[in-house]
């Protein structure tokens, strides 16, 4: 039984639902998100690969954490080079689950293209 029921287990257990808007899908294996530097202000578009810079989570690490699927990524901008450490979750259809930002926070798309107020 307990056999049965660990190979199961996956299949019972719900995933956290991510949040849409965070991340933009470009073709079949690019994905957009976006985050903001504090320092600076300045805002940032990430491209990755689906195929090969996000891992998925499988075996004995599916419950490391809450996504399906992660990302972590060193991003710099154009305007005063600080490092943003960004570590994002996302679930099967690569929605932000969980996103740990250091130095900066993550962005919806329609924060990216709204107009900056003096």
């Amino acid at each position: 039984m307990g056999f049965l029921s660990k190979l199961f287990s996956n299949l019972t257990k719900s995933k956290p639902k991510g949040k849409p808007g965070y991340t933009t899908l470009d073709g079949p294996h690019g994905l957009w998100f976006y985050v903001q530097c504090d320092k600076c202000d300045e805002k940032i578009p990430v491209r990755v690969r689906t195929t090969s810079e996000i891992q998925r989570r499988e075996g004995p690490e599916a419950d490391l954490g809450p996504g399906q699927y992660f990302v972590q990524k060193t991003i710099v901008g154009s305007r005063c080079y600080q490092r943003i450490e960004a570590a994002i979750e996302f679930d099967a259809r690569y929605n932000v689950v969980e996103a740990k930002v250091k130095n900066g926070k993550l962005i919806t798309h329609k924060e990216l293209n709204a107009k900056d107020e003096p």
